[in-house]
């Protein structure tokens, strides 16, 4: 007999994983899909070399320490660190005020848990990061989507929204935000907290894309502008070094920080000690900023290619607004186009991406798809787009 409760068989899979499935099933029968599809950064680019070195040294040295229960709030010099990166947000946090977890996604679950009773209000930007919206909706709440504007979300709907009753808390990806890749203006932020204030609700800021800017500039964190604890900052290495590590934080007061560490003494105790020591001594060793300068390098170069080629080759009409960082180009196809019917189409032709309405949590997006431009090399994302391109118009033109 299968396990069953309301909550658990209210799950639901996650929608890009299914695409990754699907491309998994073809790679099974020797049919290669070029993956413009996932979330994931570019493997060539994990630094595995230093990795190695570090972890070689970290087993001499710690060992015993390494492999024994550790404490729930994370490997101090770990937090310490991760204190001093985010001072590069303009945000000042003693690592009393940092709880390691893994991954920002368990970051986000715990603060719902902790957040949300069912039929409470949460605020989300839309379109919105699909595995958010996962996560959210297990725990019952109604989502109000707020629109997204160029340069973040448009404040006047969230305070129409906020006006109808008080939400248990506002979510946002203010940097290269996923899907769209709009980042957040500075004065949006700043305008952010204070409506926190005024309606007495929190923010979750996640924040993974912060430092994968094309400029090299990094904006304040939303939660530089907090002076009553409404932001909890929720951070990642797992696009910034490598996702398979696991390692995230939260940034929130220190009272905030320990009643989440009770909530974390209940579901897994701590962090991996390994990757916990990893991640502090890649931050530290003075190889991280040379391989973000390498990355972001990269990234602008393949998104750049990728822009040229969908000007070239996709219907006039698309829309869509070049990221200043990130891995993602979003895109609105004209036409009354149903992405999520063009995608099989666009499969069979060994090509994948991500229709947009999986990013809208009330229904949406129906002609949007969401392009990663990091994982492919230039020559691979000119032809594939070449072919996606016109694969778009002639699939238009057979419907005319």
């Amino acid at each position: 007999m299968a396990v069953s409760s309301e909550f658990l068989d209210g799950l639901t899979p996650s929608a890009i994983r299914d695409i990754t499935a699907s491309i998994r099933e073809k790679k099974s029968r020797g049919i290669d899909v070029v993956n413009f599809a996932g979330g994931m950064p570019d493997a060539a680019y994990f630094p595995v070399k230093e990795l190695k070195q570090i972890t070689d040294e970290i087993i001499e040295e710690d060992s015993g320490d390494l492999f024994q229960y550790a404490a729930t709030d994370g490997y101090l010099p770990l937090r310490e660190a991760l204190s001093d990166l985010m001072k590069r947000y303009q945000v000042a946090a003693n690592p009393a005020e940092i709880l390691i977890t893994s991954g920002s996604a368990q970051a986000l679950n715990y603060l719902s848990r902790a957040l949300i009773c069912p039929g409470d209000t949460v605020l989300i930007e839309e379109p919105v990061y699909v595995g958010a919206v996962d996560t959210l909706k297990s725990y019952g709440p109604k989502l109000v989507g707020i629109p997204m504007e160029e340069d973040g979300m448009d404040l006047e709907e969230l305070e129409k929204a906020l006006r109808k009753g008080r939400a248990s808390f506002i979510y946002t990806v203010p940097d290269f935000q996923n899907p769209s890749g709009s980042t957040m203006s500075v004065e949006k932020r700043e305008r952010l907290v204070r409506l926190a204030e005024k309606y007495d609700t929190y923010i979750i800021e996640d924040s993974p894309y912060s430092l994968l800017s094309f400029s090299g500039g990094v904006c304040p964190a939303v939660k530089s502008f907090d002076r009553e604890g409404r932001v909890v900052y929720l951070g990642s290495v797992s696009k910034t070094i490598c996702p398979g590590l696991r390692v995230g934080w939260i940034c929130a007061d220190q009272e905030s920080v320990r009643k989440l560490i009770y909530l974390k003494q209940r579901d897994d105790l701590q962090v991996n000690n390994l990757a916990q020591r990893q991640v502090h001594r890649y931050l530290t060793g003075g190889s991280f900023d040379a391989h973000l300068q390498e990355v972001c390098g990269v990234y602008k170069q393949r998104m750049e290619s990728m822009l040229e080629a969908v000007r070239t080759y996709f219907p006039k009409d698309a829309v869509y607004i070049p990221p200043r960082g990130g891995i993602f180009l979003w895109l609105e196809l004209g036409g009354g186009i149903d992405a999520r019917k063009l995608f099989p189409y666009i499969l069979n032709r060994r090509i994948a991406f991500v229709p947009g309405s999986f990013f809208y949590a009330n229904g949406g997006g129906k002609s949007t798809m969401r392009l990663n431009f990091c994982t492919n090399e230039e020559a691979v994302i000119r032809e594939k787009i070449r072919e996606m391109g016109l694969a778009i118009q002639a699939w238009q033109a057979e419907r005319k």
